[in-house]
């Protein structure tokens, strides 16, 4: 008998809200980290091996790093979208995170930091210096892509060109296992609201 193909990529309609899961997420992630450094870099310098000194040191300074931006009250993990957000969002309300812009195809420009709002089921991103990069109903957005542990990110394409937006910077030590759940709830949400994909 052959196999169904009716599971839906993406999101679980009936998942459990996204900030929860991203401080549950972001826990352990720190916890696992910690262990990793302690066992694979601390270890041997401790033991008498000079070489992990500098690994150990960049490690520890990165997981610092980590901890400090994820309890911002500013920062991605506060950020993440409440069940329902996008599609309560009005010009009153606006949902607005802060996030890094990468446009083009095969040959992406710099990174634009900036931030993405929607409003009224529209979706706009505005440049730290104040331009806009697009400015698009949400039902002319196509989801380019599934967010993922390899793609911590929502990838969208608006007018033809290739968006990327992520949410946690490149240093972060937990994107891997926290930015999936960020990325896929604006994913489930732009969804649920008509974006193609």
């Amino acid at each position: 008998m052959a196999r169904q193909k009716t599971r839906a990529r993406g999101p679980r309609p009936d998942r459990s809200p996204a900030p929860a899961r991203v401080h549950r997420t972001r826990l352990v992630s720190i916890v696992c980290t910690a262990a990793f450094i302690a066992m694979f870099f601390a270890a041997p310098t401790v033991m008498g091996s000079p070489l992990f000194i500098i690994p150990t040191i960049v490690g520890v300074v990165a997981l610092v790093a980590t901890i400090r931006d994820s309890r911002r009250p500013d920062g991605p993990d506060a950020q993440t979208l409440e069940p329902d957000a996008l599609a309560n969002a009005t010009k009153r309300q606006p949902v607005e995170v802060d996030g890094l812009l990468f446009s083009g195809g095969a040959v992406r420009a710099a990174a634009v930091k900036g931030r993405l709002r929607v409003t009224d089921r529209r979706m706009i991103f505005e440049g730290a210096d104040g331009a806009i990069r697009f400015d698009v109903p949400i039902g002319k957005v196509t989801l380019a892509g599934t967010p993922g542990f390899w793609r911590p990110q929502l990838d969208l394409e608006i007018n033809q060109v290739n968006h990327t937006v992520r949410f946690l910077p490149m240093w972060d030590l937990g994107a891997t296992f926290v930015g999936p759940i960020i990325a896929g709830e604006w994913f489930a949400q732009l969804r649920e609201l008509g974006a193609g994909g």
